[in-house]
């Protein structure tokens, strides 16, 4: 890989399609996210000039689109954290820390963590959150977990945000069995949850395979009860 090539290339596909069909649960994917989709993601975080040093956390990084887009917006003072539980996007990502350009240009500032979000050992709390963890794959009791740690994870007032492909729901009921189908909607209906406590609003990325919605949440200011 030389110093143009990103993880959205053919190589990077690949890859994560790879992945994808090993273990598309914990993937929840065939294609990685597109660059639209991850500059949505990470437009909580604001250029480095327009605000004070930031703590930035990526959950579920995948083949690493959305933290090349994080990468770049990095200032000098900012971190950033990225949780991998699956050790070979792991491998992917350390890779790409030496030989792509945008991300070998922080790596100074950017630590990866091979674990899952419900047991990583993090020192801080983050004013912003970027995850990639498709939730709606995950049984209600453990999607509840994730999206607590999450938000506790922020510090009061920052910034949360995920995504979720469009149609999902419909796709379920009319091909999972009725198990896999009520599984699917009780993770929605806790997803729904944190959206109407602690939301801001949504965008739809049409330039994405497959479209997605973008969420924005926000944790609360430490003066609101």
């Amino acid at each position: 890989m030389d110093q143009t090539q990103t993880p959205n290339t053919r190589a990077g596909w690949l890859g994560f399609s790879r992945e994808a069909f090993r273990s598309f649960r914990t993937t929840g994917a065939f294609a990685p996210s597109s660059a639209h989709l991850a500059a949505r993601l990470a437009e909580p975080l604001a250029p480095p000039e327009q605000r004070h040093p930031a703590r930035v956390l990526e959950v579920g990084a995948g083949s690493g689109v959305v933290t090349r887009e994080l990468a770049r917006r990095l200032g000098p003072a900012d971190r950033l954290d990225v949780v991998e539980v699956n050790p070979r996007f792991v491998r992917m990502l350390s890779e790409a820390l030496r030989t792509d350009f945008a991300l070998s240009a922080a790596s100074d500032r950017i630590r990866l963590h091979e674990r899952s979000i419900l047991d990583a050992e993090l020192e801080s709390r983050y004013d912003v959150v970027v995850s990639g963890l498709p939730f709606t794959n995950f049984d209600p009791v453990v999607v509840r977990s994730m999206l607590q740690r999450h938000v506790d994870l922020l510090v009061p007032g920052g910034d949360l945000t995920f995504f979720g492909y469009l149609g999902t729901q419909r796709a379920r009921s009319a091909f999972a069995g009725r198990a896999e189908a009520r599984r699917h909607r009780g993770a929605v209906a806790v997803e729904r949850e944190f959206i109407d406590r602690y939301g801001l609003g949504r965008a739809t990325v049409w330039r994405n395979l497959p479209p997605a919605h973008a969420w924005h949440l926000r944790a609360p200011n430490a003066d609101r009860t």
